[in-house]
C-alpha cells in the first residue's frame, strides 16, 4: 500500500471544495494529525487516511 501525499490544491479538487476552506479546516484542527500536517507554509495530506476520515463507512 503506497502512501500518496496531496497538497491543499489537490485535496480541494478531490473533495470539490475551495482551497481556503481546506486550509481553514486544517488550521482549526478539524482533520486528525495523522491525516494532515504542516510542512513549512504548506499543508500536506495523506490521501488514504483523508478518504477514510471523510468517508468512514466506505
Amino acid at each position: 500500500m503506497e502512501n500518496e501525499i496531496l497538497n491543499t490544491i489537490e485535496v480541494a479538487k478531490l473533495l470539490k471544495s475551495d482551497k481556503r476552506t481546506i486550509e481553514r479546516k486544517a488550521k482549526s484542527g478539524y482533520y486528525p494529525s495523522d491525516v494532515c500536517g504542516k510542512h513549512g507554509r504548506y499543508w500536506l495530506f495523506n490521501k488514504q487516511k483523508l478518504l477514510s476520515f471523510i468517508f468512514p463507512n466506505s
